[in-house]
This record gives structure tokens, sequence and C-alpha cells, in this order.
């Protein structure tokens, strides 16, 4: 559907209703009025069409706002974290620590960041532990970090009494 098609449906609607009331023969306007007929349902048609197409535009509109406003609320609390790297060597994000805060850093998954997800590293369940680190892992996309040392051990010795 044109906006064309809709004008010229509309002209015509209006030149028939100006030979309706122009004409004096009953069969003229008789047939007029068939013709009117019509036109007015092509115009309801294209009516319904047009109103399909503007409720359309208004749920993209509406999805549009709400994704800015996701995006825009990311970027506030994104403003709170900077890129790290763990001792163990992975990147993660941290939060800023803002003076005289008594909240410890915590550690958000790149993965997710980066897809604008705020996820916050959790300790590892299955893996607490690898090749002397801890492990954290992001309770969304389950990717593991390596995070601080492990202690060390201290050696345990074992005496047997004879």
């Amino acid at each position: 559907m044109d906006f064309m098609s809709g004008f010229t449906a509309a002209k015509q609607a209006y030149d028939l209703l100006k030979l309706i009331k122009e004409s004096h023969d009953q069969a003229i306007i008789s047939g007029a009025i068939g013709d009117l007929h019509g036109k007015i349902t092509e115009l309801q048609m294209l009516n319904a069409k047009l109103s399909g197409l503007y409720q359309s535009e208004r749920d993209v509109a509406v999805k549009l706002r709400e994704e800015k406003a996701k995006i825009e609320m990311f970027t506030v609390k994104a403003e709170n974290y900077e890129l790290h790297t763990t001792e163990g060597g992975s990147t993660v994000y941290r939060s800023k620590k803002p003076t005289g805060s008594t909240i410890p850093h915590h550690h958000l998954c790149t993965h997710c960041y980066s897809n604008s997800v705020i996820s916050i590293l959790q300790p590892g369940i299955s893996t607490t532990k690898s090749a002397g680190y801890f492990v954290h892992y992001c309770p969304q996309c389950k990717n593991e970090y390596r995070m601080g040392k492990l202690p060390p051990v201290k050696p345990v010795s074992v005496r047997f009494p004879y």
C-alpha cells in the first residue's frame, strides 16, 4: 500500500460525490452510489492497513525506547568498573572503590560485560582451584576465571607411635 493509492481512491470518491450531487438522472446517481460504496470500502481497507502499520511502528518505537533505557542504565553502572588483571592472569572488570567505602571490590565477567550484562563473579563450586589459584565463575555464562593465589599449604607430618 502506498500513499498515492489512498489519495487516488479518496479523489475518485470525491468525484463520485460531485457527480451524485450535480446529476439529475437516477441511473447515473444509482451507478455512482454503487461505485462510491466500492471506493468507501477500498478506503476502509487502506485505513485498516495504515492502522496496522502505525501500530507496528509504535511497537518498534517502544522497543527502541526500552533498549535505549537499558543501554543508558548499563552505561551509568559501567562507569563504576575498570579492567583488571588478576593474580591468575585473568582479565575481569573490577569495581572502583570509592574513598571511604567499606564495601570490598567485586569482579564482573568480561564476556557478559561486553554484552551489556553485569554479572558478578562467584567463588567456584565444581572447580574451586586451578594451577595454584582460586577459581571464580560467572553465573550467567559459566566462564571460569583464575583469581588470587592459594595460600601456601604447610606440610603435615604424621608420626606413628611405634
